[in-house]
């Protein structure tokens, strides 16, 4: 009988997307029978994943299968404030059922490991009083592992709430933190927000191992710091295995609008917008936005969706009016040189296109990935958690992006249409700061496709870690 290995993404698209891409990954030689748990969003109309692809998945041989979990309607309709106190209830209340489920599942097959997403952790609960045992899924940056590691540290070191600190923040690993880069949920130790992330930093040290979405040659000195035990110096660190870049790969559909659309553009030539699946933006900084390009001159896809209020995340973005979002006569000025797509964008496939040259993104990890994945280098415009520690150092480490300059990470002003227009000609132009990042996300691609070829420090990774789960069914 085969290993049976359970997988638990957090709910949202993007994070069961890559925790099923990772179940790919790790089953490649179809050693385990992998069971994938499906959380339903507690936000309303946000999707999981197509009908359409699970079924492309349970067809593939990979024996890999999807349990969904009961849908479990919050309690109490949160403020927009109070995101990551609605996702830590819901996820806690899914714990008896994710025990239900890992019992039916232990009824017919030997259960060997629990793979658990780092916002989820609470559901390791379960597998520990069935004598599981659990390692902890970080789909994020290295960045974000080293700090998450080292935040009780910095809690019992720093006892003023960060926002009062003078001086940048110092994690073994990275490079000097400064305060507005920190995810604006943590800067208050007495919130709901720090103290649910808290709680879950301090879960990583019981496990039997950590995964993480990323590779040595894009992050060497902060997996080296945590390897190394350096960001958990009061316990021993567990067993970290950097098995990226595990990206969403979609195949292209030349009907697709979009793809249509870039088929008839100039290779290198356009920049493409998307700010994720749950980014919105509001409608003035939308209208600053449509005037900067426009005054740019370059080729754009813009990827645009909205909500009724761009800060809250307790709803899911819906299609944009053109009309009524944009600048009067914009998409008729520029129909010879953009497309402003209302809704959801097949973000990799246009990253793939030969017409693409440049990014706007709110550097969600996912995205980070794709970009270099595919050598597109990034205008960072990060949104919310830990995006802005990612766009700090795509421009300071990495070298694969152009630093939008006057961006407010405290949000109290708007990006204006000459900034806008600015950042769009350095990045896509022919600027020593364009030449520059293309060239580093050039490298970027290369380094994270060899890291996982044969031979690669994935792969080596990937080996390690399928021993160590194997070695729990003896």
């Amino acid at each position: 009988m085969k290993a049976g290995l359970v997988i638990i993404p957090a709910p949202g698209r993007g994070h069961i997307a890559v925790a099923v891409e990772l179940a790919k990954v790790i089953n490649q030689g179809n050693r385990f029978s992998v069971t994938i748990l499906t959380m339903a969003s507690p936000v309303p109309g946000v999707p999981t994943l197509p009908d359409s692809y699970a079924a492309s998945i349970a067809a593939s041989g990979l024996d890999i299968h999807f349990l969904d979990l009961p849908t479990i309607d919050p309690q109490e309709k949160p403020a927009p404030v109070a995101f990551t106190g609605l996702i830590s209830r819901y996820i806690a209340s899914l714990v008896p059922h994710v025990k239900n489920a890992l019992l039916r599942l232990q009824s017919s097959t030997r259960v060997v490991a629990l793979v658990v997403d780092f916002f989820a952790t609470t559901v390791i609960e379960a597998g520990d009083e069935l004598g599981i045992p659990s390692y902890i899924f970080s789909p994020s940056s290295g960045n974000l592992l080293g700090f998450m590691l080292y935040l009780p540290t910095l809690d019992a070191k720093i006892e003023s709430d960060f926002e009062d600190l003078e001086e940048d923040i110092e994690i073994p690993g990275l490079s000097p933190l400064p305060l507005l880069h920190l995810p604006a949920s943590l800067t208050k130790k007495s919130s709901e927000g720090y103290k649910w992330f808290l709680e879950l930093t301090r879960r990583f040290r019981y496990a039997e191992g950590i995964i993480v979405n990323t590779f040595r040659e894009l992050e060497p000195a902060v997996l080296e710091a945590v390897s190394g035990g350096r960001c958990l110096p009061d316990h021993p660190t567990p067993p970290v295995f950097p098995v990226g870049p595990v990206v969403v790969l979609e195949e292209r559909d030349p009907s697709h609008p979009c793809i249509a659309w870039l088929d008839s553009q100039p290779p290198g030539s356009v920049v493409f917008l998307c700010f994720g699946s749950m980014g919105t933006l509001p409608e003035p900084q939308v209208r600053e936005i449509a005037l900067g390009l426009e005054r740019s001159g370059h080729r754009f896809l813009w990827s645009i969706r909205t909500r009724r209020s761009s800060d809250d995340f307790t709803v899911a973005p819906t299609e944009a009016d053109l009309e009524g979002d944009l600048p009067e006569g914009f998409v008729e000025r520029t129909k010879d040189r953009g497309l402003v797509w209302p809704r959801w964008a097949p973000q990799t496939v246009i990253l793939s296109h030969e017409a693409i040259g440049g990014f706007v993104s709110h550097c969600g990890w996912n995205s980070t990935l794709e970009s270099l994945w595919f050598g597109v280098p990034i205008l960072p415009w990060p949104l919310r958690a830990e995006q802005r520690m990612n766009a700090l150092e795509l421009v300071r480490d990495i070298g694969a992006a152009v630093e939008l300059i006057k961006m407010d990470y405290k949000g109290q002003s708007l990006v204006g249409a000459a900034e806008v227009e600015r950042g769009v000609r350095r990045l896509m132009g022919e600027t020593e700061e364009g030449r520059k990042a293309r060239g580093k996300a050039v490298e970027a691609r290369a380094a994270g496709r060899a890291a996982v070829e044969a031979g690669g420090s994935s792969s080596d990774a990937l080996t390690r870690l399928t021993e160590h789960l194997l070695s729990h069914n003896q």
